[in-house]
């Protein structure tokens, strides 16, 4: 499973967080649904209202997560002695 960030706004009549499920500081400004892996590999699924500094720091979550799972497949066609020039494209610029 690749991990995923999901955004959308929410109905402020009908659902009415009280803060950040992530920061539990600033005030919701949109719905999230994250899904990524655990280190055993069983599916991990985070929802809840996030505020818009932590929508950039659920953006880069995933941006680490990719690189992590990018990482951890290259290692292992290296072990098996693969040839991965094929699998080499540019990449997009870097978030910082």
């Amino acid at each position: 499973m690749k991990p995923s960030v999901f955004f959308s706004a929410f109905e402020p009549l009908h659902e009415v967080p009280q803060a950040c499920d992530v920061c539990h500081l600033e005030f919701p400004v949109l719905s999230y649904e994250y899904d990524t892996t655990a280190a055993a590999g069983e599916p991990l699924e985070e929802k809840g209202f996030c505020c818009r500094w932590c929508a950039a720091e659920l953006l880069y979550r995933l941006v680490r997560a990719d690189a992590h799972r990018r990482a951890e497949e290259h290692a292992a066609l290296k072990v098996d002695e693969f040839d991965i020039i094929d699998f080499y494209e540019p990449q997009p610029a870097t978030i910082h």
